[in-house]
């Protein structure tokens, strides 16, 4: 297998898939993680990828979130089922899905650009408010998982698309968000048994027996 590090700060945030993927796949993996000046002084400029998080496969940097997660999904396996499908059809399903939850982050991402700490706040208040713009994208997510018999998001087994939804939504509840409320998620009843579902998996129960901090919303 290759040698495999991820570079990200002190942080779940787009990483998290990968990460997961990785571990639930039993990939070794170095997991870097940096300040902001860490990153803006020391490694930004000698990697084409003027962003993070990067991955090194075999020490060639890539980034791209949501490629580096499909990638690990591509070499990882959970009871002998692939993480990322290799029937075409059900590739796109998980695709979507996943570009789903990328709109989750698209109305959260704003946000993060308010400087003012109220205005902040008041801004995150109104996007899971009734009506608010991710109350929308929270709603179809829940209605996807819903309609699955088997639990999963996609098929009858763990793909990215699970992992994908499991580490991007459940740090909305963190508190690690000022100004989104721990029980923002309460009204989501799918979303909730999934996030269950998908953290008593043995192997994701494994990676985060010990989690602390923002990745502690991730332990069964």
């Amino acid at each position: 297998m290759p040698a495999l590090k991820l570079v990200y700060f002190p942080m779940p945030g787009r990483v998290e898939p990968t990460r997961l993927a990785l571990a639930v796949g039993g990939h070794a993996f170095e997991d870097e993680k940096l300040t902001g000046e860490q990153w803006g002084t020391t490694l930004k400029a000698k990697v084409a990828p003027k962003q993070m998080p990067l991955i090194y496969v075999d020490g060639e940097c890539f980034g791209q979130s949501n490629a580096m997660m499909r990638y690990a999904g591509k070499i990882s396996s959970v009871d002998g089922k692939p993480l990322y499908p290799t029937c075409p059809l059900e590739a796109l399903k998980v695709d979507e899905f996943i570009d789903i939850i990328g709109d989750v982050y698209l109305c959260l991402g704003k946000s993060f650009t308010i400087t003012d700490q109220a205005e902040r706040e008041a801004a995150r208040a109104k996007l899971v408010a009734e009506g608010g713009d991710l109350v929308k994208w929270l709603k179809l997510i829940d209605e996807v998982l819903g309609k699955s018999a088997s639990g999963f998001a996609v098929g009858d087994s763990l793909t990215i698309a699970d992992i994908a939804a499991f580490s991007w939504i459940q740090p909305l509840k963190s508190g690690w968000l000022d100004g989104m409320p721990k029980d923002c998620l309460d009204r989501f009843t799918n979303i909730c048994a999934h996030a269950v579902k998908i953290a008593n998996i043995p192997q994701v129960k494994e990676y985060y027996k010990d989690a602390e901090g923002v990745q502690a919303v991730y332990r069964a």
